[in-house]
C-alpha cells in the first residue's frame, strides 16, 4: 500500500440510478451543469439522500428497455445498494469535456467528465448526499482516501495498516479510542478500522476483548490488527498497553484468529514522521537485544 495516497478532496453526488451505472461498469461519463475546478482530477462519488425502492423500481424498468442483456444482468439486487443514500459509495479519476453528441443517459448540459480507475468502496461512507460537485472537509477526505487504500491493497508489513488507522482517529476527537481492523485471508482489509471502545482526553480507554472479537468474527476475519491513539502525542507504550498486548495475543489463540499487531498513534511527526508504534515490533527488538 502507498501510505503517500493524496487525500480526495471534491466529489459529485447523483441519484443512485446513475451511480449504478457508472459503478457497475455500465456507464463511463457524467453529465453535469458545471465545468469542474480542477477541470482533471479524483473525485469520490456519492449517492444522493433520495434514493429509494421505489426510484430503484424505476431504474429497472427504465435499464430493462434501453440496456442490452449484458449490461442490464450486471444491475446490483436492491439489497446491495439499499444502504446508498447519502452516502460516498465510490471513487473515480474525472476530466471534463464539452458534450459532442447524446449519451446515454444525457441530462441535456454542455459538460461531460469521462470517467476511468473507478472503484467500489468497501463500506460506504456517510457525507451530505446533495446532488451537485462539493468540496469536501478534511476528516471526511482522508477517510475517503484510506478508504479507497483498501480496495485491492495487501497488508504486508505494519506500515501498510498505519494509514487506515490515522484516517480513522478523528472520530475518536480528543479522546482515546480503540479501533480494531478485520482482515482477510489473502491479507486484504476488510473494510476500514472499527472503534469499538473510547475513553478519555487524560486517560485511557477501557478495552473489552469480547467486543474485540466479536467485531472479528462478524466480519468473518481470518487475522485482526488492533490501534489506539495517546492523545498527548507520545506512542511511547504504557505497562497497560503491553498488558492488553498479551491478552489479545492469548485469546486470538485459543480462538483461532490471527493478532497481527497492536498500532500506538502519536502525533504525526513522531518516531521520525513515522507516527506510531507497533507494539509487536517493538517487543520483537527488545527480546532480540536481551538474546544479545
Amino acid at each position: 500500500m502507498d501510505a503517500s495516497v493524496s487525500m480526495i478532496v471534491c466529489a459529485f453526488t447523483c441519484t443512485g440510478s446513475y451511480a449504478i451505472l457508472i459503478l457497475y461498469g455500465i456507464k463511463r461519463t457524467e453529465n453535469r451543469s458545471v465545468w469542474p475546478v480542477p477541470s482533471e482530477g479524483r473525485a469520490a462519488i456519492s449517492c444522493s439522500k433520495s434514493f429509494c425502492k421505489e426510484e430503484y423500481g424505476q431504474f429497472i424498468a427504465w435499464a430493462s428497455a434501453h440496456l442490452p442483456p449484458e449490461d442490464f444482468e450486471k444491475i446490483p439486487a436492491w439489497c446491495e445498494v439499499k444502504d446508498w443514500p447519502g452516502k460516498i459509495v465510490g471513487v473515480c479519476d474525472y476530466k471534463a469535456r464539452r458534450r459532442a453528441q447524446a449519451e446515454l443517459w444525457d441530462e441535456g448540459y454542455d459538460c461531460w467528465w469521462d470517467l476511468s480507475n473507478v472503484g467500489r468502496l468497501p463500506d460506504p461512507i456517510p457525507c451530505r448526499g446533495n446532488v451537485g460537485m462539493w468540496q469536501m472537509p478534511p476528516d471526511l477526505a482522508a477517510k475517503v482516501s484510506a478508504a479507497e487504500c483498501t480496495l485491492n491493497s495487501r497488508i504486508e508489513t505494519a506500515d501498510d495498516a498505519y494509514p487506515l488507522f490515522r484516517a480513522a482517529v478523528p472520530i475518536a476527537g480528543e479522546q482515546e479510542g480503540f479501533f480494531v481492523l478485520p482482515i482477510d485471508t489473502e491479507r486484504h482489509p476488510i473494510g476500514l478500522p472499527v472503534l469499538v471502545s473510547l475513553g478519555h482526553t487524560h486517560g485511557t480507554t477501557t478495552v473489552d476483548l469480547g467486543e474485540v472479537f466479536r467485531t472479528a468474527f462478524k466480519a468473518q476475519a481470518d487475522a485482526i490488527i488492533v490501534a489506539h491513539n495517546h492523545p498527548s502525542g507520545d506512542p511511547t507504550p504504557s505497562k497497560a498497553d503491553l498488558q492488553l498486548t498479551s491478552a489479545l495475543q492469548s485469546t486470538a489463540r485459543l480462538l483461532g484468529i490471527k493478532f497481527l499487531d497492536q498500532h500506538i498513534l502519536g502525533s504525526a511527526d513522531c518516531e521520525g514522521g513515522r507516527g506510531y508504534v507497533s507494539v509487536t515490533e517493538r517487543e520483537e527488538c527488545r527480546l532480540a537485544n536481551e538474546r544479545m
